[in-house]
């Protein structure tokens, strides 16, 4: 079967470059104890940068279908995405999201 990856990009806010790294770190964490494979890119060059792609890796489709089912029930990560939704003044825009499937090659 193919991998499977989430991206989501994010801008950090001006002055808020520190804090997003902190939110990044905790989401890491959530996100790797439910099974998901992380890793953050930042865009050094081109049109979008100093844009953060977070991407989350997965074996094959039945992979991703038990992380998600493990990261939505997980309090933890529950509590996380209310207090990023809720912020008055976001860390970070988020700017796209897609699920990618590998192309055989």
């Amino acid at each position: 079967m193919a991998a499977v990856s989430q991206v989501l990009f994010l801008k950090p806010q001006p002055g808020r470059l520190d804090a997003f790294m902190r939110d990044l770190e905790k989401a890491s964490k959530i996100i790797k104890h439910s099974g998901g494979n992380i890793r953050a890119w930042n865009e050094v060059s081109g049109p979008n940068a100093g844009t953060v792609a977070v991407v989350v890796e997965h074996s094959d489709w039945n992979h991703f279908g038990s992380y998600m089912a493990k990261l939505e029930s997980d309090k933890d990560w529950q509590a996380f995405m209310a207090q990023i939704n809720s912020a008055k003044i976001p860390n970070a825009e988020r700017m796209s999201t897609g699920i990618n499937v590998e192309v055989p090659s």
